[in-house]
């Protein structure tokens, strides 16, 4: 017997769904027959989201939103509730940014930056999103954090930070949703050739100083990329964003109704724990 995700009848809301991971995640969703409500930063880029997915057939739509600021949180999830009818199933907070400075380097607006949208963004998600759902007895919230967040890196410290309590506060809230029959997990990718690594990319030609202002070829540029995937993932190859889609609409599903408080680790076999 095959398995087919059908999220046929749910609402599902996903941040940072204007591109990368977040749209590819809305995409996915919308496929596995959920109606995807979106929130984005950018509203050109959520809205272009909204059209792909209604010419898949599924009703979608959007609001504007920066993760970090609660009242545009709280908005976001008012706005999903009234386009699910009243209720949210799904909701997917995979709004999130990287920072290439060196702790070593970095000024604290940078840090504080990368903290507000990845660590406060996913604490009003869970705000936010929680009640709505313990109020119906049901629902799945899904954070993105990161194999970064598993352990420490000689690099790109404050990020692996971030990650790191962005996997804290998905167990704290798995715990205490699951009296309402609400589950709560994690998904961490590996490494994906998206936006984000472009910068990582960046920050290893200046080696993570933003004083530095090295720069590499193209052909530098690739053979740093090629050198990363050989030599962090066992499988080969890196991930793509449907991937993760894939992976994250999985654990929305009933087949993942007995997983609460859990990293799902996309990556190719880079952590293994």
């Amino acid at each position: 017997m095959g398995m087919n995700i059908d999220l046929s009848g749910k609402t599902a809301l996903v941040t940072g769904a204007g591109r990368g991971l977040g749209k590819a995640i809305a995409l996915v969703l919308a496929d596995c027959g959920a109606d995807v409500y979106l929130g984005n930063r950018k509203a050109d880029q959520g809205l272009e989201t909204v059209k792909e997915i209604e010419a898949k057939g599924r009703r979608s739509g959007f609001t504007a939103c920066d993760v970090s600021k609660e009242e545009d949180m709280k908005k976001l999830v008012d706005d999903a509730v009234a386009f699910g009818g009243g209720k949210l199933d799904i909701f997917v907070n995979a709004a999130g940014v990287i920072s290439i400075q060196d702790i070593r380097y970095a000024d604290v607006a940078e840090q504080q930056r990368l903290l507000n949208i990845n660590v406060i963004g996913t604490s009003n998600a869970i705000k936010y999103g929680l009640p709505v759902m313990e109020a119906q007895k049901s629902g799945n919230i899904i954070t993105v954090s990161s194999i970064a967040g598993r352990g420490g890196l000689p690099m790109l410290q404050m990020y692996c930070a971030s990650k790191a309590a962005v996997i804290s506060l998905t167990q704290s809230a798995a715990k205490m949703a699951a009296p309402s029959g609400v589950r709560v997990n994690s998904i961490a990718p590996g490494v994906i050739r998206t936006s984000m690594w472009e910068e990582i990319l960046d920050g290893m030609a200046t080696g993570f100083n933003p004083a530095n202002k090295n720069t590499s070829t193209p052909e530098e540029r690739e053979a740093t990329w090629d050198a990363s995937v050989k030599g962090l993932i066992p499988l080969g190859a890196a991930q793509t964003a449907e991937d993760i889609a894939w992976g994250t609409a999985f654990l929305a599903s009933d087949y993942a109704r007995c997983i609460t408080g859990q990293v799902l680790a996309i990556d190719g076999g880079n952590t293994m724990v």
